[in-house]
C-alpha cells in the first residue's frame, strides 16, 4: 500500500486486483507469489509511475506530495 498511497500523493489514479484477498486470507498473499496484490495504472501514467517506483525502491526519492 506504500506504493499506492505514493502514486496516489502525485496524482496517479491506481487500481487493485485481488485487495480483498489479503484481507481474507493473508497467508495466501506473497509479494509476487500466489494471489498478489497487483496496482494498475492508466497508460498515459504508466512511464511517471514507473519512474516513481524505481526512485523508491533504489532510495532516490526526492517529490513534494501535494
Amino acid at each position: 500500500m506504500n506504493i499506492r498511497n505514493l502514486l496516489e500523493n502525485i496524482n496517479i489514479q491506481v487500481f487493485t486486483e485481488n485487495e480483498n484477498m489479503a484481507t481474507i486470507e493473508p497467508w495466501a498473499i506473497s509479494p509476487g507469489g500466489f494471489n498478489p496484490v497487483i496496482l494498475k495504472v492508466k497508460i498515459q501514467d504508466f512511464e511517471k509511475a514507473k519512474k516513481l517506483i524505481e526512485d523508491f525502491e533504489n532510495g532516490n526519492l526526492d517529490i513534494e506530495i501535494d
